[in-house]
């Protein structure tokens, strides 16, 4: 990644970050997300088009999805009290 890359990622995250929220904007962000990941999975495994933003899209599309599986499944909280004697 070039310098360029880093300057122009940090003011959109700052423009991204002023927005109060996107709670609004919810249905075209859902339609941004959905054109991104098909974008990524396209271009995944094609070698000509191994750009590093697609691999950074890629990444990051499967983190929202790993933590989005993670909230879906609550892991339950366990007291070791209860544990004890159970074995």
């Amino acid at each position: 990644m070039i310098a360029s890359d880093s300057l122009l990622r940090a003011k959109e995250l700052d423009a991204y970050e002023a927005i109060s929220s996107l709670d609004r904007h919810g249905e075209t962000v859902r339609l941004i997300l959905a054109e991104v990941s098909m974008l990524s999975e396209k271009y995944r495994y094609v070698q000509r088009h191994d750009v590093p933003h697609v691999r950074e899209l890629t990444k990051m599309i499967d983190l929202l999805w790993q933590e989005i599986e993670m909230e879906a499944y609550p892991q339950p909280v366990l007291n070791p009290l209860d544990q004890v004697g159970t074995y």
